[in-house]
C-alpha cells in the first residue's frame, strides 16, 4: 500500500490535538510521517513531546546467552526462569511456543530452554538446584482445613 506525502498531511490535519501529540510521541512513525507530524504540530502552535528518557547506564554485558535447563514441559520451564528472575538472575525461555504448539516436536528441538548469561550460570545453578531440593515450596500450613473454611 503507497501512502503519498499528500496522504499523510491530510491524516495528520484530521487528528485531535491530543491525538496528533499521542502520535509524535509514540516513536512507531517514519521518518518521513514524523516529519509531516511535527510540521502539523508547529502549525498548530502545540509543543513537541519531550524525549522518551533512556537509561544513562546500561547494564553490563554478561555473556551470551546459555543453555541451563530443557523441559518437555513448558510450564516446568516458565517456572524454573521465573525462579530465577526472583533470584536476580536474569533468564528466558526459548521455543517454548514451539514446544507447546507442536508436542510432537519437542524432542527434536530439544524441548523449551531456560537461558541466562554466561556470567551467571554458576549462580543460575546453584538456584535451579535449590528450586529442585524444594527451597522454594510454600508450606504446608498455608492451605485452610475444611473447618476454617
Amino acid at each position: 500500500m503507497d501512502v503519498s506525502r499528500s496522504d499523510l498531511i491530510a491524516h495528520f490535519r484530521e487528528l485531535s490535538d491530543e491525538e496528533l501529540i499521542s502520535r509524535c510521541g509514540s516513536h512507531t512513525l517514519n521518518d518521513i510521517a514524523q516529519s509531516i507530524a511535527i510540521e502539523e504540530l508547529r502549525a498548530r502552535g502545540l509543543q513537541l513531546p519531550d524525549p522518551p528518557e533512556i537509561d544513562p547506564e546500561p547494564t553490563e554485558y554478561e555473556g551470551d546467552l546459555v543453555t541451563v535447563g530443557r523441559f518437555l514441559n513448558t510450564t516446568d520451564a516458565h517456572l524454573t526462569c521465573e525462579c530465577l528472575k526472583a533470584a536476580g538472575v536474569p533468564a528466558i525461555v526459548v521455543d517454548s511456543h514451539l514446544v507447546q504448539t507442536n508436542s510432537l516436536w519437542a524432542i527434536a528441538v530439544g524441548g523449551a530452554r531456560v537461558q541466562v548469561p554466561a556470567a551467571r550460570v554458576d549462580e543460575a545453578k546453584e538456584v535451579i538446584a535449590a528450586y529442585a531440593r524444594g527451597d522454594f515450596a510454600l508450606p504446608d500450613d498455608d492451605v485452610p482445613s475444611r473447618e476454617d473454611i
